[in-house]
């Protein structure tokens, strides 16, 4: 008996073009409904970048719940991890701004946060007083001393389902996005393993 034409369920939509695997049947379905949308769209790309920002999401989300107790943002803890991880724990706001690849008004609205809290200090340079220093304070250091137990606990839960290997080569991946690579790494200074800036929180 044939099966009257109104009972046939449509064909699932699905791109035409690649997309990784184990994708979910919804996703598939949005993906090729974008695909149509603009002959240019590379589902592949859509895909690799809508996940990337749910992991961004997830990890920021992670930081942020951590962090309410001090009083901090995600991106304050970051300004005073890059001042921590700087030998001299000093650094200019242009090298902080390069650092978290953030605008310099930006910086400058994190530090006078930061400096309401006697978190860091700034002060003019020594020989060029155009120029301004910023410093982490021992109270900063202390913060940051009593908070790490907590900080490195929650940060291992949100990485917890990749092995090393995979957060490796996850790492590696990363920094081949265009403009992922903030300017003090490509420099060959900073790259010969001085310490500055190479923790990956601050990059």
């Amino acid at each position: 008996m044939t099966q009257p034409a109104g009972d046939i369920e449509p064909a699932p939509l699905v791109p035409h073009r690649p997309v990784a695997p184990d994708t979910h049947p919804l996703e598939l379905e949005r993906l090729a409904l974008q695909e149509r949308s603009h002959p240019d769209c590379d589902p592949l790309q859509v895909q690799a970048t809508i996940w990337l920002f749910r992991a961004y999401g997830a990890a920021v989300n992670s930081q942020a719940d951590e962090l309410r107790v001090l009083g901090l943002s995600p991106s304050g803890f970051n300004v005073l991890m890059a001042l921590l991880n700087t030998p001299g724990h000093t650094l200019e706001p242009c090298q902080l701004a390069d650092r978290l690849l953030v605008s310099r008004p930006s910086v400058t609205g994190l530090l006078d946060t930061l400096q309401s809290k006697g978190l860091v200090t700034r002060r003019r340079h020594g020989v060029d007083r155009r120029r301004v220093l910023v410093e982490l304070t021992d109270a900063a250091h202390g913060v940051l001393s009593s908070h790490f137990p907590i900080h490195y606990r929650e940060q291992a839960a949100v990485w917890d389902e990749l092995s090393p290997d995979e957060l490796g080569q996850l790492v590696s991946l990363l920094r081949r996005v265009r403009g992922a690579v903030p300017a003090h790494l490509h420099d060959e200074r900073d790259l010969g393993g001085s310490g500055a800036g190479d923790d990956p929180r601050t990059a």
